[in-house]
């Protein structure tokens, strides 16, 4: 059965097109697509559907990807309806939240000079995890009433929090190299 390589994310997995994702029916769908497009299928198959295997299976994987993330599921959402922007270009105008994360900088560098720095960055972490569940929830609603510049900054919020996450591992990583 071919994939409609123009089709919404939602609809290839059957799911609703709302923030919430069942992960688990999520799993289920991507393998069983998974199955009919894959390429091992197709090894003795000619070139063009090879090619096309490739495509479905390529196309497959990135919406899954993208369903399976929040951030990128809520951008996805946004883009189909219009709102467009960047990670790197557009940035959260909202001041308190700007300060916010100008504060967790500071906490972070300065829990890589505390007595165990390892217990700092976790409950830094903890504090990340749950604004990014509040951001989150901003979303949602901001989204369900037709807001879309604030669903667009809530997405914008969700990927600073990203940042200092990554972040966090890495200098978490860093000072375990240094422990060896």
């Amino acid at each position: 059965m071919p994939i409609d390589l123009k089709s919404n994310y939602f609809e290839l997995f059957g799911l609703p097109n709302q923030f919430e994702v069942d992960t688990s029916l999520l799993a289920t769908r991507f393998r069983a697509l998974q199955s009919e497009c894959h390429p091992d299928q197709f090894v003795n198959g000619s070139d063009e559907e090879k090619r096309i295997s490739m495509q479905q299976t390529a196309f497959v994987n990135e919406a899954s990807d993208t369903l399976k993330n929040p951030r990128l599921r809520a951008r996805y959402m946004l883009a189909s309806n219009g709102v467009d922007f960047t990670d790197e270009t557009d940035l959260s105008k909202d001041p308190a939240y700007l300060m916010e994360q100008m504060e967790l900088r500071e906490s972070i560098e300065n829990a890589e000079n505390a007595t165990d720095p390892f217990d700092e960055l976790d409950d830094l972490r903890k504090i990340i995890l749950t604004r990014r569940g509040d951001v989150e929830n901003d979303f949602q609603s901001s989204y369900a009433s037709g807001n879309m510049p604030e669903a667009k900054q809530a997405v914008l919020k969700m990927r600073f929090c990203e940042r200092i996450i990554e972040e966090i591992q890495r200098i978490e990583e860093r000072l375990e190299d240094e422990l060896i």
